[in-house]
């Protein structure tokens, strides 16, 4: 009998899509896979108590991983320009205000996180959430603005927000670098070559559009079902 390996990913778009030939059994792999689909902070805190073989999680979060516990993939990751993540509000919000507002962001422990606090220091009043209630905080004016990630980015127009900042591009303008977003890590005593074969071909078939299921799939998984999500 094959070996059975744990795959904790995101729901978001981005995830399913690189995974969805492997999800959905139409990529050939000597082992088995159980899929688990958990936001981001869930993700960084399953990688921290080494709950999943495989696991999608904050670069942030990888940095400060002990390295005895999971080595990167060198497929998987996303790392870009204009695609971070963005401060939202139903209304502007003044610079002087940002010390005391409440925040929302999606975790202590993401990426996304770390952009913030490198545009905005001075934030004390920061709440956590999970990524996809923080536009509907915002919007009850639960809280005064929030970090959004993932899908949301291209919908948060619909909810009657405005983007404040986007902190990738403050990122980006500020040290000339992509945005780390996120990455794919193995446990040190799993294979990790057959797993970025597997996650290659993956790619690269989605790509070419050769699983008529595959939207559907990223559809299903969504938070937000916008076409340009998908």
């Amino acid at each position: 009998m094959s070996r059975v390996f744990s795959v904790g990913i995101s729901p978001c778009p981005n995830d399913t899509f690189v995974w969805g030939g492997l999800a959905l059994g139409r990529i050939r792999v000597p082992f088995q896979l159980e899929f688990y689909y958990e936001d981001i902070q869930a993700l960084n805190r399953a990688a921290w108590a080494g709950r999943f073989d495989v696991v999608k999680l904050s670069f942030f979060q990888y940095a400060l991983l002990p390295r005895r516990k999971y080595r990167l993939l060198s497929v998987g990751s996303a790392l870009g320009y204009g695609v971070g993540p963005l401060l939202v509000a139903k209304s502007p919000l003044p610079p002087h205000e940002l010390r005391w507002a409440p925040i929302g962001i999606p975790g202590f422990g993401t990426t996304a996180y770390s952009l913030f606090r490198f545009y905005a220091p001075e934030a004390e009043n920061v709440i956590e959430m999970r990524y996809d209630q923080l536009m509907p905080a915002v919007v009850r004016g639960d809280l005064r603005a929030a970090v959004i990630i993932h899908e949301s980015r291209f919908t948060y127009a619909q909810h009657g927000l405005i983007c404040l900042e986007d902190l990738g591009a403050y990122w980006t303008a500020q040290t000339g670098y992509p945005i780390p977003l996120g990455g794919v890590a193995v446990k040190r005593n799993v294979p990790r070559r057959p797993f970025e074969r597997a996650l290659r071909r993956s790619l690269r078939l989605a790509w070419q559009g050769r699983w008529p299921e595959l939207s559907s799939f990223v559809a299903a998984h969504a938070q937000e079902l916008h076409p340009e999500v998908q």
